[in-house]
């Protein structure tokens, strides 16, 4: 997702007339396409020389700051908060909207909103994560669950495409694929391990509908602290 914090939402897909790969960019909020529809904005680039040597503040966090202190980044779904996310996603459903149309308006969370709205400075500018636990993924099943999982997530930002194929949802499962025709193939298709990466989006998020027979486990790091380390050759 790229954070909606000065902009607003771009035109639902399933309303676009055009389908051609040249898409207005006017169509994005930011006026910029997904990663991979247009050409490097090398306006944006800089040499390695103007590069901070220190940073410092909540985005430069190191392990020891959070593995003892769980409370810091888990937030468990209250009844009231897991009834209210219910509620607008069968709301949802029943409009008969594709899930690609989904907007805050389409799913009010009146109570659970206020809680959101700092979530999203502090994913942006804070810690940068935060885990969810509660969600009764098993029974609401998958479609409700994805209802859900998108609807809360339009309170953070607006969805992106993740891949060539311009899903917006992809499902995190291996499909038997080879995970070493990289030219081809991603990987979460795969069993292969995923090393440390930064995807195309300011925001990712994930959603566990099905828990892994091994494996699955996902880890975190600053992207602030490990600049600092390379940048000056210490950790």
């Amino acid at each position: 997702m790229a954070p909606a914090l000065t902009a607003a939402a771009p035109a639902p897909p399933h309303t676009l007339v055009s389908t051609s790969a040249k898409a207005p960019k006017s169509i994005f909020p930011d006026g910029i396409r997904t990663s991979g529809q247009h050409e490097p904005i090398y306006s944006l680039l800089r040499p390695y020389s103007d590069f901070p040597t220190q940073i410092s503040g909540p985005t430069a966090w190191s392990k020891a700051d959070y593995k003892d202190n769980p409370e810091r980044w888990t937030h468990v779904f209250s009844s009231s908060e897991v009834a209210e996310i219910g509620e607008a996603a069968d709301r949802f459903i029943a409009s008969g909207t594709p899930l690609t149309g989904i907007t805050k308006a389409q799913f009010p969370l009146p109570q659970f909103s206020q809680f959101l709205d700092p979530l999203r400075r502090e994913l942006i500018d804070g810690k940068g994560f935060i885990l969810f636990k509660g969600l009764p993924v098993k029974e609401w099943g998958n479609k409700k669950s994805a209802v859900a999982y998108m609807g809360l997530g339009t309170y953070l930002g607006y969805f992106v495409s993740q891949n060539s194929r311009g899903h917006v949802l992809g499902h995190v499962k291996d499909l038997g694929e080879d995970a070493s025709a990289i030219d081809k193939v991603r990987i979460y298709r795969t069993n292969a391990r995923q090393f440390f990466h930064a995807d195309d989006a300011d925001l990712v998020g994930l959603l566990c509908v099905a828990r892994a027979l091994e494996g699955g486990e996902s880890d975190l790091v600053s992207l602030f602290l490990t600049y600092l380390c390379v940048y000056n050759d210490v950790c």
